[in-house]
């Protein structure tokens, strides 16, 4: 039986986003495959485990004493107790799936760990991770490339603090008001705000560096709409969801994600609101889904998210770690998630398997003379 830690939570402010996701991954892997090892980063960074933590009743305290602590060396999940300074090993992971979002966790510090521990990863890696959680550089990797993107305008704290004011008449000048002001680093719409004149964008632009350092000011599209896109790989053939439609016009903001969405769906948009495109703009929204995914060597599922307005599409997001791993724009069912999440968990065993190769050394240190003073 294959042995898969399922990493979720995090230092981040979708923490509790993040555990949902994690309990409905582990709640809907096949147990006749997989023994689930959850390990679940809480706020403050420290990592722990129970069999307890497949139950949302877990975590409804925020208590994480009754849990133990835990730590990776070489591959292996151990348990250290600090009151008896007593290690246990748990267990060696065969592959290792990420729900945390936002943060370190969904920025590339699980993927880092998993790297470093040679444990196979159904989602992306190192690199990829670092890029999409910061929304410059998504950006900036975009325009390369030519991957349509809302224009925008990036502005740093220090940069602000010295010269705001000019910055603010640049919103003017460059985008024209409305905006939309969005933390850099952060996800589920966390933070974000629009802003219909300079007084608006001053205050949500501080507002917004109350939880970031860097903020984005794009320009508002009216009447736009809202387009996720979803793809995953299996043995290096990209497959890609269809382009769906979710929502109206307004902001996509947090509530509308989460505490108003459908319960008897997780973390996907509500039911009534989805509707698959048609025609010429959803080719070009999957083709640009398929070049993203290509381009960066992504592994496991990734969401990204378009805006629609005036007939064209503009790419807006690239999730890492999407809500419930993106399940919905794949299955029809809950219940086809179990076979969609065991697929990306194999794929990443194989995957593993092949590149296992040993690391080179250069024998400089035979060559140095040192000489102490």
């Amino acid at each position: 039986m294959r042995k898969i830690a399922v990493f979720f939570g995090g230092k981040s402010c979708e923490n509790e986003i993040s555990i949902l996701t994690g309990l409905f991954v582990m709640n809907v892997l096949d147990r006749t495959k997989y023994e689930i090892f959850p390990v679940y980063i809480d706020t403050d960074g420290k990592t722990y485990t129970s069999p307890s933590m497949t139950n949302i009743d877990a975590f409804r305290d925020k208590d994480c004493s009754r849990f133990e602590r835990i730590f990776f060396e070489q591959g292996g999940m151990y348990a250290f107790n600090e009151k008896k300074k007593r290690i246990k090993r748990i267990a060696k992971p065969d592959c290792a799936l990420n729900c945390c979002h936002g943060g370190l966790g969904e920025g590339g510090g699980v993927s880092a760990l998993a790297a470093w521990n040679n444990i196979p990863l159904a989602s992306p890696d190192l690199t990829s991770s670092g890029v999409f959680m910061d929304k410059c550089a998504t950006k900036l990797f975009l325009r390369a490339l030519n991957v349509p993107i809302v224009d925008y305008i990036r502005v740093n704290e220090a940069d602000y603090q010295k010269r705001g004011a000019f910055l603010l008449k640049s919103i003017e000048s460059r985008l024209k008001y409305p905006v939309v002001v969005k933390p850099a680093h952060l996800g589920s719409s966390i933070g974000i705000a629009t802003a219909e004149n300079e007084e608006e964008a001053k205050r949500a632009i501080e507002q917004a560096f109350a939880l970031d350092d860097r903020v984005i000011v794009e320009k508002f599209l009216r009447d736009k709409k809202d387009v996720n896109c979803a793809a995953y790989s299996i043995d290096g053939e990209i497959y890609v969801s269809e382009a769906e439609e979710s929502f109206g016009a307004g902001l996509y903001t947090f509530e509308e994600k989460y505490v108003n969405r459908d319960r008897e769906t997780p973390l996907s948009p509500k039911t009534g609101g989805i509707k698959p495109l048609v025609g010429e703009l959803r080719d070009k929204i999957r083709a640009y889904t398929k070049t993203v995914y290509k381009r960066m060597d992504l592994k496991g599922v990734v969401r990204m998210d378009f805006l629609v307005s005036d007939g064209k599409a503009y790419l807006c997001e690239v999730n890492a770690v999407p809500g419930s791993l993106a399940y919905y724009l794949f299955c029809e069912r809950i219940s086809d998630a179990r076979t969609f999440f065991g697929d990306l968990i194999e794929d990443a065993i194989n995957r593993g398997a092949a590149a296992d190769k040993s690391v080179p050394t250069t024998g400089i240190l035979h060559t140095v003379r040192w000489r102490r003073k």
